[in-house]
């Protein structure tokens, strides 16, 4: 018998297929990746979900509008993306954390109670990390540089 950790790790990792399934095949996102404890194959029995996605200009401008700085709501339009994934029972918006020009949107969904912090960037804006699990991209987005070492006293 399952505990109830790993049927949650079993529907995370279904519903990170399901998304990479859908979306690949979406016009409107040209690449995502994995980002967090995922992407580092670090994840435990609680970890949520990193997800970047990268917009496609012709559609950045009704997915990344910022709509506030932080807020327990969302745009329509990204609301309708996170509702093909199940019935959000949460939202918290933070765009400080959000890459210039994009937004991040926290999710819990209530059916799973899996948690996914969404990124949403224009493909112009768009430079993948390299400490990231690339899921799909079909367009080259370029690498982020390496950042560069820190100094000992820092």
């Amino acid at each position: 018998m399952k505990t109830d950790l790993e049927s949650y790790q079993e529907r995370r990792e279904s519903l990170l297929k399901e998304i990479v399934a859908n979306l690949s095949n979406d016009e409107r996102f040209v690449a995502a990746w994995l980002t967090g404890s995922i992407s580092r194959n670090e994840a435990d029995s609680l970890s949520d979900i990193d997800l970047s996605l990268v917009v496609s200009d012709k559609y950045s401008t009704s997915l990344c509008t910022r709509l506030e700085q932080v807020s327990a709501r969302t745009s329509p339009d990204r609301y309708a993306l996170f509702s093909l994934f199940g019935n959000p029972a949460l939202i918290h918006e933070n765009n400080n954390n959000a890459p210039e020009g994009g937004t991040f949107t926290f999710v819990l969904y209530a059916e799973s109670a899996a948690m996914i912090d969404w990124v949403l960037v224009p493909q112009s804006k768009a430079k993948r990390p390299l400490l990231s699990r690339l899921l799909f991209d079909k367009v080259a987005i370029p690498l982020a540089p390496s950042p560069e070492p820190e100094a000992l006293e820092q």
